[in-house]
């Protein structure tokens, strides 16, 4: 049977990397991109691939997609899309980063219960972490504190259903957003990453994992 995944944010960087890779392994692959700024580099990937178009604050456009995965279902979702939030407003980072992705997996939640797989995996920052206790500053940290908080509240729901789902601290990635002085190449990240998601067990539902595969603090 045909591994399939969902990767919410796929155009560029740690999404891009995600497609690429599960694709190399004969991974059934679904992949977002924002309409407006086309499929990137997606479609020149080889391998069982379809590209959709999702802005993941427009309902309408989410609704779309689950409708898409109405009668199959989905191995393995990661919602990787985010923003850091440079010349934007507080709301809409707090939209894109600590909201959209509960509406997105919410969608999609059914499709994965069909699958026996069942794993969600969402990626945030160690920039959200409550240092000492402490809401991080800075609108990024902010929201993917807020992301983290709302992930540990409604994890605990999808755990009963049957559903193994954790949060990443990627690392610091060569990608437009982490720039190019960053230690850590997309194919490590990734790697690390699939790694953590191909070994998770129930028990590791509702953790914080660094790409590595250590446990980082809330």
């Amino acid at each position: 049977m045909t591994k399939s995944v969902v990767i919410i944010g796929a155009s560029r960087g740690i999404g891009l990397g995600f497609a690429r890779a599960y694709a190399d392994d004969d991974w059934e692959v679904h992949a977002t991109t924002r309409s407006t700024g086309g499929p990137g580099e997606l479609d020149q990937i080889q391998g069982d691939i379809t590209i959709y178009s999702l802005e993941v604050r427009n309902s309408q456009q989410i609704s779309v997609l689950a409708e898409k995965f109405a009668d199959r279902g989905i191995g393995v979702l990661i919602h990787n899309a985010g923003v850091y939030g440079d010349g934007m407003e507080y709301d809409d980072v707090m939209a894109i980063n600590a909201e959209a992705p509960f509406n997105v997996i919410s969608a999609l939640l059914p499709a994965v219960l069909r699958d026996k797989t069942r794993k969600v995996a969402i990626l945030t920052s160690e920039m959200g972490a409550r240092n000492g206790g402490a809401t991080p500053t800075g609108v990024y940290g902010q929201s993917k504190c807020a992301l983290n908080d709302r992930f540990r509240e409604i994890e605990l729901t999808w755990r009963e259903r049957g559903i193994t789902a954790v949060v990443f601290h990627p690392g610091w990635v060569a990608t437009d957003m982490g720039g190019s002085s960053a230690p850590l190449s997309v194919g490590e990240s990734v790697t690390g990453m699939r790694h953590v998601i191909e070994t998770l067990t129930p028990t590791d539902s509702g953790e914080f994992f660094t790409w590595k595969g250590t446990r980082h603090p809330w």
